[in-house]
């Protein structure tokens, strides 16, 4: 990964923010689009811009999005790291509109965008990487709307996949991860509190993250254990769904 060049998104905090410091580790140049670049000032200042490279981009802003493409002219991309995501844990009809087009925007929409956007300056091999979920696997009551976009960002990927072969495009999906994510998504925390023992550790997921880059891996679902049930509540999710509706209400 050295002198690799990498665009990464979500970079300021929880796992974006490991994944930023194990790239910068391998001496990778990194490129992060971020809505408040003064969080990562610091850090620029102790690197060097060789290294590491500020854009304010709010990648809620169609327009600041479209308006990068005069922004790598020049420059080749080795890579795309789509960290960026948000939810709400409420119900359907509790969401305001304006959350609901926050959630498809961030977390689908606005990715196809930048991908759009960065494509005529992506290297011949490059990596494409999605922070997914598990939640694209199923039913959330109280989580609809982010379930359901983690859902088609899941099969925009898989269609990458397919569409460019010489794309190695990493899916990844993760159950809940100890960062400020649940913050927004319920501020009461109440869920974040209860499954405090479930949380995954942003470090641990981003070393993965970058050895699935370097050996070429497609998918990483974590924790595996929550996997293999989701695959067991593929056989059959009505019925379980029916006969076990608790167990998809943890979002309440």
């Amino acid at each position: 990964m050295i002198g690799k060049h990498y665009i990464l998104t979500g970079a300021t905090s929880g796992l974006g923010k490991s994944i930023l410091t194990l790239l910068l580790d391998k001496q990778a140049h990194v490129t992060v689009l971020v809505r408040h670049p003064e969080k990562l000032a610091s850090l620029q200042q102790k690197l060097g811009k060789a290294q590491l490279t500020i854009i304010s981009c709010d990648l809620q802003s169609q327009s600041q999005i479209l308006n990068l493409k005069d922004t790598f002219q020049g420059q080749t991309i080795d890579g795309i790291i789509y960290s960026a995501g948000l939810g709400y844990f409420k119900a359907i009809d509790q969401h305001t509109n304006a959350e609901m087009l926050e959630t498809y925007a961030l977390n689908l929409i606005n990715f196809n965008l930048l991908l759009n956007i960065l494509q005529p300056f992506l290297a011949q091999k490059p990596k494409i990487v999605g922070i997914g979920s598990q939640s694209a696997f199923l039913t959330q009551a109280y989580a609809a709307h982010y379930g359901a976009s983690k859902a088609a960002f899941n099969q925009v990927l898989n269609a990458l996949r397919i569409e460019r072969p010489n794309y190695h495009v990493l899916t990844v999906n993760t159950g809940p991860i100890a960062t400020p994510f649940h913050e927004k998504a319920d501020p009461t925390l109440s869920f974040a509190k209860k499954y405090k023992h479930l949380m995954l550790n942003p470090d641990h997921l981003a070393t993965q993250i970058i050895d699935a880059m370097i050996t070429g891996k497609s998918e990483i679902n974590a924790p595996k254990w929550m996997h293999i049930l989701l695959r067991i509540y593929q056989i059959s999710p009505r019925f379980i769904e029916r006969h076990f509706t608790f167990l998809f209400k943890n979002k309440a």
